[in-house]
C-alpha cells in the first residue's frame, strides 16, 4: 500500500494470556477463530492502513473477499467477525473493517511509523543543529580562539 512493506508485527508474547483471546479458545472452534484473527493482524500489516484490512488503496476486504484470501467459507469468516466486534477487537464502520487499537500496539504514531533509526536520526539532527547553533554564538561573542575553547567545554554539557 504505501512506502516500504512491512514484514512483521508485533504479538506479544502474553497474547495468549489476554481474557478475551481465552474466552474465544474456550469457544468451539476456538483455535479456528484465534487464526483467523492472527491472519487479520497480518493483513493489517501488510496493508499499512492503520489497523483496515484492504486489498488495495481504495478497496476493503469484505467477508466474501477474506474467506477467499483465507481459504475459509463466508458462513465461517462472518462468524469470527461477529466475536471479534463482540470482544472489541475489530471494528466495522463506513469503510470496512479495522483491527481495534492498531496504531496503539504497534507502537505507531498515528500519522506514520516511525522506526528506532528514525528517531535516533531525529535526534542526531537536533544534536547537530544545537551544535551549530552554539558555535555562532560562541563566534560572535568571543572571538574565534576562545569560541573554540568555550566550544569545547560547551559540548560536554549538551
Amino acid at each position: 500500500m504505501k512506502g516500504g512493506k512491512r514484514y512483521w508485527f508485533k504479538l506479544y508474547n502474553n497474547f495468549f494470556d489476554n481474557e478475551k483471546i481465552k474466552q474465544i479458545k474456550r469457544q468451539k472452534d476456538g483455535d479456528r477463530l484465534i487464526v483467523i484473527f492472527i491472519n487479520c493482524l497480518a493483513i493489517a500489516a501488510n496493508c499499512e492502513s492503520g489497523g483496515y484490512l484492504k486489498i488495495s488503496e481504495n478497496k476493503f476486504f469484505t467477508i466474501e473477499t477474506l474467506a477467499h484470501h483465507m481459504g475459509r467459507n463466508q458462513k465461517s469468516i462472518e462468524n469470527a467477525l461477529d466475536i471479534f466486534q463482540e470482544y472489541s477487537m475489530i471494528i466495522q464502520d463506513e469503510y470496512g473493517y479495522k483491527i481495534k487499537n492498531w496504531n496503539k500496539y504497534q507502537n505507531l504514531q498515528e500519522k506514520g511509523v516511525h522506526t528506532k533509526k528514525d528517531s535516533t536520526k531525529d535526534v542526531k539532527n537536533v544534536d547537530i543543529e544545537r551544535e551549530k547553533e552554539l558555535k555562532k554564538e560562541i563566534k560572535t561573542e568571543g572571538g574565534v580562539k576562545d569560541g573554540e575553547q568555550s566550544y569545547g567545554k560547551i559540548k560536554d554539557f549538551i
